[in-house]
């Protein structure tokens, strides 16, 4: 039997790739002849430039000085790699705009911005890589990506006419934008845009009133945010002319959806779907016999485009069964079972969580349940 492993991570235990040697390991105690295929994943967000870099042996990752979202200096990392004969780039916001780069006394989107990420642009940019793919998630920042547009060349002015510097939150006093000065290498760029979330720009469902809150804002602050994303949305529709308000995911990452859409003309794509493609996913699964898939919960969030619903998605297509184990796993399963053949969670005994996502534990619990279920596959086949 041609068995293909291919979870995601199971966030704040073990790497895709350490979740994947457990089930092996499990597996071939329950049935020693199986082959298999390990295919660590991930879904754009944390982890995946790990799986880039195991799927892709000629990626290089390079490691540069940029700001935080506090203006701090840091060191963050984005790696290159080849893609259907094309260079490619690939940047994690959190890398320079996350949430985890500041203490929690210094966390407040009213300060925060993403210049750090238009740095990470535009050192890919100086290398000559032409088409860079920007997956977002895990920001501190809710500024409409306006920090980064600062650091690739763009001007911006207040209501006077006044240019405004590279600190602190833009988006508060933006009242108009200038590219007259952005180099011809930004422009010729290509942007791709990773993410799963399909919120707008902003309103009651965009990106301050759902997200600014865990980064620190408060209620009177959520609404001044949300001012400003409406103001700067005109400001795009005027200058580019597209109203990134009617484009699901634009209000990503506090905004950062939107501004690499109008301003760099970016396209907005699926996380999951983009890490199948370029690891050539889809040709692995016509190959194998049963799928195994997984991630740390698994519940009705993992209908939004998370890593085991689109392999479940995949091994459908081709009619391949899937098995899906979570460390958790939500007992309203029906939405579920129309894409999964058996889910299980790894639970083997109760166990506070604090303990459960001991990487020892969670190691064994994974091996011990791919053992059972395999024990029963060797004795129906």
């Amino acid at each position: 039997m041609k068995v293909m492993i291919a979870p995601d991570s199971f966030k704040g235990s073990l790497s895709a790739n350490q979740v994947g040697e457990a089930i092996k390991r499990g597996i071939l105690k329950g049935m020693r002849n199986a082959h298999i295929e390990i295919i660590p994943m991930a879904d754009g967000g944390e982890g995946t430039v790990d799986v880039l870099l195991q799927q892709h042996h000629e990626a290089e990752s390079h490691r540069i000085t940029v700001h935080n979202p506090i203006m701090s200096p840091i060191e963050a990392t984005y790696i290159t790699f080849t893609a259907s004969d094309e260079q490619v780039a690939w940047i994690e916001c959190a890398e320079s705009s996350g949430l985890t780069l500041i203490n929690e006394h210094e966390r407040n989107p009213m300060n925060t911005n993403t210049y750090g990420l238009g740095e990470q642009i535009k050192a890919a940019i100086e290398r000559g890589i032409p088409h860079i793919m920007v997956s977002l998630g895990g920001s501190a920042t809710n500024d409409g990506g306006l920090g980064m547009l600062q650091a690739l060349g763009w001007q911006l002015f207040d209501i006077d006419g006044k240019l405004l510097p590279p600190t602190g939150n833009p988006l508060l006093k933006v009242e108009n934008i200038c590219d007259q000065y952005v180099p011809a290498s930004v422009k010729n760029t290509r942007f791709t845009v990773v993410c799963d979330v399909q919120n707008p720009f902003y309103g009651p469902n965009g990106a301050a009133y759902i997200f600014a809150r865990q980064k620190g804002a408060k209620d009177d602050q959520i609404a001044i945010l949300d001012q400003g994303l409406h103001r700067l949305c005109e400001i795009f529709l005027h200058q580019y002319g597209i109203n990134v308000q009617k484009v699901d995911g634009s209000g990503a990452a506090g905004g950062l959806g939107g501004a690499l859409l109008a301003a760099l003309d970016g396209t907005i794509v699926s996380g999951i779907d983009t890490i199948i493609q370029l690891n050539k996913v889809e040709e692995k699964v016509k190959q194998a016999d049963l799928i195994i898939t997984g991630e740390g919960s698994i519940d009705h969030q993992t209908l939004m485009g998370k890593v085991p619903f689109g392999i479940a998605k995949l091994a459908k297509k081709y009619d391949k069964p899937v098995v899906g184990l979570g460390g958790r796993v939500d007992m309203n399963l029906e939405s579920l079972n129309d894409y999964f053949d058996g889910i299980f969670s790894i639970q083997t005994e109760c166990l506070p969580i604090e303990e459960a996502i001991q990487p020892t534990i969670a190691s064994t619990q994974l091996e011990v349940t791919a053992e059972q279920i395999f024990r029963l596959f060797n004795r129906l086949i």
